[in-house]
């Protein structure tokens, strides 16, 4: 047998291994007793949540936990001017996918608008595909958010930040990603993720005291604790878990509901320990 095909074996080999680990992995589940006491929190306070794609599918989840809960949570779209008067999860798509600065900005004119709308919370979420490598000035995203965090913090420091990571996408699914990292070779998401690994890490350690959505770790942790993710020059780079997503990016519906119980839990925790 030629080392070529001890390679493709072997590869193959792994490929059925995952195959087989993922037909016996659990499905991601959530503490709903904590879930309950957090939309409590949640449901009486003003947020705006900023986002596109991930961002609806986290939302969804947060209606299925709210009926499960049995605690009513109002989720509202609004065009970026005040929302009516009340409590609510007021959400709003702005700007393109690939197009970071652009949403930046689009955040920036909701809060600093002249009437002041009222929010206790604020969130921006990116896309995938703010952090890649056609996105445009993917590489100053983290320095052009920080900077308007700054600036809202002294023009609206009634408003307490959420941050959030950048979310992840998987490997390409089937047999040629095994051979692949078996010959030590990048598969097609690998140079994107590790712009928003790299994006991410930064992102914690600058606002590490501060409140952070953790998206990406949730993404990339198992249901039992492991990683998902690959090596690149000793450095683990990880990847979204196959299982929690049907098309690389988008979050299945046990996703989505483990997704919407960490951003409650966040926005709860950020409420209690607001100034």
């Amino acid at each position: 047998m030629t080392a070529v095909a001890s390679v493709v074996l072997a590869a193959l080999v792994i490929g059925a291994s995952l195959v087989a680990y993922s037909s016996r992995s659990q499905e991601p589940t959530v503490d709903m007793s904590a879930v309950q006491a957090d939309l409590k929190t949640v449901a009486g306070a003003r947020i705006l949540f900023v986002h596109q794609s991930v961002g609806r599918n986290i939302l969804e989840g947060v209606q299925a936990l709210s009926e499960q809960a049995d605690v009513p949570i109002r989720i509202e779209e609004t065009t970026g001017k005040a929302p009516s008067p009340g409590p609510g999860l007021f959400h709003l798509f702005v700007g393109v996918n690939g197009d970071p600065s652009g949403k930046i900005l689009a955040f920036q004119r909701v809060l600093e608008d002249p009437q002041r709308p009222s929010y206790d919370i604020a969130v921006l979420k990116f896309c995938y595909e703010d952090l890649a490598h056609d996105a445009r000035d993917h590489d100053r995203t983290l320095e052009r958010y920080a900077a308007a965090v700054t600036k809202l913090r002294s023009v609206r420091p009634d408003v307490r930040l959420v941050h959030v990571t950048a979310p992840l996408r998987s490997d390409p699914p089937g047999w040629k990603t095994a051979v692949k990292r078996v010959l030590g070779r990048d598969t097609e998401e690998d140079a994107d993720n590790v712009l928003r690994n790299a994006y991410n890490a930064e992102l914690r350690s600058r606002f590490a005291a501060e409140p952070v959505f953790d998206l990406a770790t949730l993404e990339s942790t198992r249901v039992d604790g492991t990683r998902s993710g690959f090596s690149r020059s000793g450095t683990t780079i990880f990847s979204m878990v196959p299982e929690y997503t049907t098309d690389g990016g988008h979050l299945s519906e046990p996703a989505r509901r483990q997704a919407a119980a960490e951003f409650l839990h966040t926005l709860a925790q950020a409420l209690k320990r607001r100034p």
